[in-house]
């Protein structure tokens, strides 16, 4: 999907054929269809192959068998594979090869009903009204819907935790095209299909042997910093600017060997994004032998933020995600990237997350995530499948996403930018803003606006790490309307509420 550009701005090309969201294609092709689309610029695999000798001329081609050389202090050993996740998932792996199978696994009795036909229709339909950037992701989920209950109910039955390997390829797909990660289809020992984002940060942050040092931003994601500490890590909150960029004296100076950096970006609940600062920190983690656990789920909610207005503009986007994509190529071997279909395909109930990371750090993740679920969702991983390869293919529903995230976030500003938390860097990402509450502690502010007024908000001292002053809305709570009648509503009560 989005691939890397040349420093002209048009998207590399070598060899005889390049590659198109996977799929190889003359150069001819490629850049016609580039041109249609900028978002092709942001191209898809670099995987680009000399035909005439069957030589490669991007080590992406070679599947990205590195030897792991790094002894990963920071990590727990690799352990065990849960026995009854590991019995699942070798039956799985026999069907889908087409081989016999006798299975003896596991209680899993959704399987004595998923031969058998128990509807005799289903019939779902795409309506007409649907936003066109938005309908490949609603094909993809009525794909999923049906294929998982017809024409038998697969979906009623237990499927390995960790994903199967064919989903699993289109995680690693989804890797290598939009973070630049040199992985193949078949490295499904470095990523995992897990239950929603919030499932994949736990297993990760888990993953890390107790007693290291965790370096976390000042502002973070809030339930990331109970994890770090309820599993025996040292946390070390790092000092973050007025301008909400992080301090990176204060991060040189709190770095240890061996030690890990949890930080998402664009941030939670900050909004900050900044390309430079992420590559200073995961270059200065890979130089300390040590890792950068990178949440990014709002990769592609991402718009800017020019004073008072706030828009989409899919050529910074364009360049954003080439710079990242270069960091995922270089630094990946320190790298663990979580990720979901969450935010850019408003699919957040359907509870699809991912992660990637090296083989060791995937094997402690399969063992948490294995001995505590005994299945996957099954509905949610065959919806999801469907819908993350819609995506890959038709990469359009984030722009509608950011459309609307710059229209309401554009609306905030002008009605309560004195009370707003904002990036001073001209970029806004994520999906919250944090709005001051002044000298008063957030807790009993954010009590009394829902007590006086029914006004929702997230108390933020979880996110600083301590006493805050802030609080946290979403850009997203409030359903879409083509007039946003709901959100600016929304914004007058709390508004009239501040004043």
């Amino acid at each position: 999907m989005l691939a890397p550009t040349s420093a002209t701005g048009k998207p590399r090309i070598q060899g005889t054929r390049a590659a198109l969201y996977g799929k190889e294609v003359e150069p001819a092709i490629f850049e016609e269809q580039a041109q249609a689309n900028p978002l092709h610029q942001l191209e898809t695999s670099p995987i680009i192959r000399q035909e005439e000798d069957g030589q490669c001329d991007s080590h992406f081609a070679v599947h990205n068998r590195e030897v792991e050389i790094m002894s990963q202090d920071y990590l727990l050993p690799s352990p065990p594979a849960p026995a009854i996740r590991e019995a699942m998932a070798k039956a799985v792996q026999r069907k889908d090869k087409g081989l016999d199978v006798y299975d003896f696994s596991s209680g899993n009795i959704g399987n004595l009903m998923v031969s058998q036909q128990i509807f005799s229709t289903m019939d779902v339909r795409v309506a007409d009204s649907v936003i066109p950037e938005l309908r490949p992701i609603v094909e993809g989920l009525r794909d999923g819907i049906v294929s998982a209950y017809y024409p038998t109910p697969k979906g009623v039955a237990y499927s390995p935790t960790g994903g199967t390997n064919p989903i699993r390829a289109l995680v690693a797909r989804y890797f290598r095209e939009l973070h630049g990660i040199p992985i193949a289809d078949e490295d499904a020992n470095k990523v995992i299909v897990t239950a929603g984002g919030q499932q994949a940060m736990t297993a990760a942050l888990r993953s890390i042997k107790p007693g290291t040092r965790v370096l976390i931003p000042q502002w973070e994601y809030g339930p990331a910093s109970g994890i770090i500490r309820s599993h025996g890590c040292e946390e070390v909150r790092v000092a973050m600017t007025d301008e909400l960029a992080i301090d990176m004296d204060d991060f040189r100076r709190k770095v240890v060997p061996n030690s890990v950096c949890y930080v998402s970006m664009p941030n939670n609940p900050t909004g900050y994004m900044s390309v430079e600062q992420l590559r200073d920190i995961v270059k200065i983690m890979s130089d300390a032998d040590g890792a950068v656990v990178w949440d990014a789920p709002y990769l592609l909610t991402l718009v800017r933020l020019d004073g008072a207005k706030a828009t989409f503009d899919g050529k910074m986007l364009q360049e954003t995600l080439n710079a990242l994509r270069e960091i995922g190529e270089e630094f990946h071997p320190n790298l663990c990237v979580l990720s979901s279909l969450s935010k850019s395909c408003l699919i957040a109930g359907l509870r699809l997350g991912f992660a990637y990371g090296s083989t060791q750090w995937v094997d402690n993740m399969e063992a948490i995530v294995g001995r505590e679920n005994l299945s996957s969702p099954t509905p949610s991983f065959i919806a999801g499948a469907e819908v993350l390869r819609r995506f890959l293919d038709e990469p359009r529903s984030y722009e509608w996403v950011c459309r609307v995230l710059a229209n309401r976030l554009s609306i905030l500003v002008e009605e309560m930018g004195d009370h707003l938390i904002l990036p001073k860097n001209g970029l806004f990402g994520a999906l919250y803003v944090l709005v001051s509450t002044g000298d008063q502690p957030c807790k009993p502010f954010a009590d009394r606006l829902i007590e006086e007024s029914g006004i929702v908000t997230v108390p933020c001292n979880q996110f600083y790490g301590g006493e805050a002053h802030a609080i946290r809305l979403s850009l997203v709570s409030v359903p879409w309307t083509e007039g946003e009648e709901g959100w600016k509503a929304s914004v007058q009560a709390i508004k009239s509420a501040m004043q």
